[in-house]
């Protein structure tokens, strides 16, 4: 039994060892914190199937090896939320679609509550600028559970930024207008990454009558490490609020086949 454990522990870190494209992408999430002075666990496990094989043997950050090669892929997401005393289950299915014979971006997802008639539809139509460069418009269509659904749009963009030395950085910024309160949520981001296998990164957003006048907002530190080229592990801290006590702390891994 041994001897079958250790041929099996060397048959993977030599399949990670030696992988250089992926099709297949599976992943799991935990989140717990507090908000509110109520505690909050969180599950998610997601599978993204690719429709080419992605290849990681250049020196494209592992992360951002999809976005680099315009790979199309479809995906589905099952969860479950706790807060405080109550439960509930959500599940989810969408899809990415880019490809290197043209410029073009679309991205759309389909989320259902369970035990509930609250559904989420968000989607992304942009364009390549460059190779690394993404922009678009962005939509989200809320349908709560006691109805009056309300479709919200924005902007957005990506930028994958070469410092020639072997590392990148990743640069986001998003705006969205919620056209039932007069108020617009803007939101910017970014990665470095040390070479290929590590980044670190940080989030703000915000909700506001006007971009220099934040009436919420909250920050996220997150990093990601590739232990093997097929294994991730990841890690990040949202606050709610700087001057609150409201935080969601997050692990995560990720395997590719």
């Amino acid at each position: 039994m041994k001897r079958s454990m250790l041929a099996l522990l060397i048959a993977v870190v030599s399949t990670g060892a030696a992988a250089n494209s992926y099709q297949n992408e599976s992943s799991v999430d935990y989140i717990n914190g507090d908000i509110n002075n109520v505690d909050v666990d969180a599950w998610q496990l997601k599978h993204q199937y690719f429709f080419n094989a992605v290849d990681t043997s250049g020196n494209t950050p592992r992360a951002e090896a999809a976005f680099i090669n315009k790979n199309a892929s479809v995906f589905g997401t099952l969860s479950r939320t706790s807060i405080g005393d109550f439960d509930q289950n959500g599940w989810s299915v969408g899809g990415e679609y880019m490809d290197q014979s043209h410029n073009f971006y679309g991205q759309l997802e389909w989320s259902h509550f369970s035990g509930t008639d609250r559904q989420d539809v968000d989607g992304t139509v942009g364009y390549f600028i460059s190779n690394d460069w993404l922009v678009g418009a962005i939509f989200e269509h809320d349908r709560p559970d006691q109805g009056g659904s309300s479709t919200n749009y924005g902007v957005m963009t990506k930028k994958l930024w070469d410092l020639g030395t072997g590392d990148m950085i990743n640069l986001e910024a998003d705006i969205l207008d919620y056209r039932n309160n007069s108020a617009t949520r803007y939101g910017v981001g970014a990665d470095y990454y040390f070479g290929k296998n590590f980044s670190a990164g940080v989030g703000y957003q915000w909700i506001s009558d006007g971009v220099l006048s934040e009436s919420e907002d909250s920050l996220s530190l997150r990093t990601k490490w590739f232990a093997l080229p097929n294994l991730s592990l990841s890690a990040g801290v949202a606050f709610d609020a700087l001057e609150t006590g409201d935080d969601l702390y997050q692990l995560g891994a990720s395997y590719r086949f």
